[in-house]
């Protein structure tokens, strides 16, 4: 097990040593943000030779807090060379409701996951295929790593890195999968802003432009982007959240830019 403290300054880490004196800590100096620990962790776990690489590659975030053999199902799912990545269900603080079995992706980006705020325990208690899965717990074999990686660290703070992350392995003609025998309780972490502020909304639609730029708005898809967003634009009726949305805009336009700047360097 690896522990990456992403530049925190709360005695946090000092805390794990003590309580927890075997936990292998990484320190980064600044908080590279979700992608950007991500990445620190995983490249510490695989670089090197080819035998070094873990057979699996995991990631739980500092709020969530997981049930006992929460990764043997994840793993057994992973027996499958046909599945990429693999998520939990995830229940909210309260360990009841439901917020996450899986996502799904609109055509101007909203990201909306499935079953959120249900209070039914059977509720999505099948496995199935989805769009993504989020990235509080994720497992994938190590080889796609190797092969997929890394997250992209454009999006900072957060969001959409790893949704970014499974389009690009839905597209390379792997599975998503969503295993709920394997669950853990998400406690959303006030460094993230919390959900429905003015912080969140301003870095969720960053990222979302972002991610248009890169997977939304090649030829054939623009106006099905744009008929989305307006449409969106003209049920919204939270001023912070609109407010949110119109500065992301402005941000477009570079973000086309560097989409096509990657996309002439790996040789698409």
């Amino acid at each position: 097990m690896l522990l990456v403290d992403n530049g925190s300054s709360d005695g946090s880490v000092e805390a794990v040593q003590a309580q927890f004196p075997r936990v292998a800590i990484l320190r980064l100096n600044q908080n590279l943000g979700f992608a950007g620990g991500a990445n620190a962790g995983l490249r510490h776990l695989t670089d090197g030779s080819a035998d070094r690489t873990p057979v699996l590659l995991g990631l739980v975030n500092q709020d969530c807090i997981v049930a006992g053999r929460w990764l043997e199902p994840l793993a057994q799912a992973l027996t499958d060379p046909s599945i990429g990545l693999v998520g939990s269900r995830l229940l909210g603080s309260d360990g009841v409701t439901l917020e996450h079995a899986g996502g799904i992706v609109e055509a101007n980006g909203l990201t909306r996951h499935i079953g959120r705020g249900l209070s039914d325990r059977r509720a999505f208690s099948r496995h199935s295929d989805v769009e993504y899965v989020t990235g509080a717990v994720v497992v994938m074999r190590g080889e796609i790593w190797k092969r997929f990686g890394p997250f992209d660290e454009g999006y900072f703070p957060a969001y959409f890195e790893e949704v970014d992350f499974c389009v690009r392995l839905r597209h390379a003609g792997l599975r998503i999968r969503y295993v709920p025998s394997s669950s853990a309780v998400h406690h959303v972490a006030s460094a993230s802003g919390g959900p429905d502020t003015r912080l969140y909304f301003e870095r969720y639609h960053r990222s979302r432009m972002r991610f248009a730029a890169r997977h939304l708005l090649e030829r054939g898809q623009r106006l099905q982007f744009l008929k989305a967003e307006l449409k969106w634009l003209g049920q919204l009726r939270d001023r912070s959240h609109l407010g949110a949305a119109i500065n992301a805009y402005k941000t477009l336009p570079q973000e086309l830019r560097d989409a096509r700047k990657s996309k002439r360097s790996h040789g698409q």
